[in-house]
């Protein structure tokens, strides 16, 4: 029989996120949640949730002009996400119609 020194339950849950690669998605899920205190309460709510898979974050946005200005202040966008993050999790942002 084979002995195991204890462990806290939450060692075996960050073990368990570091083999199966879950601890990515997990960023991924705080960084669309960071959405409206990132962009703030009346544009998050005149945008669609964001949709992250792979670095890239997917917004909606029907008003047009507001798609352009978000657009045009999305490096800052991302930015200000991967700060709050601590770690570079958003590759890219896109806002579709």
């Amino acid at each position: 029989m084979q002995r195991y020194t204890p462990q806290s339950v939450g060692d075996v849950l960050r073990d368990l996120l570091e083999e199966t690669s879950l601890q990515d998605r997990m960023d991924e899920l705080k960084a669309a949640d960071l959405w409206p205190k990132i962009a703030g309460r009346g544009i998050a709510d005149l945008t669609s949730r964001p949709n992250v898979k792979n670095g890239v974050m997917s917004i909606g946005v029907p008003n047009a002009s507001l798609r352009n200005e978000l657009h045009m202040n999305r490096s800052r966008l991302m930015k200000v996400i991967n700060d709050t993050l601590g770690k570079n999790i958003i590759t890219e942002i896109r806002f579709t119609s």
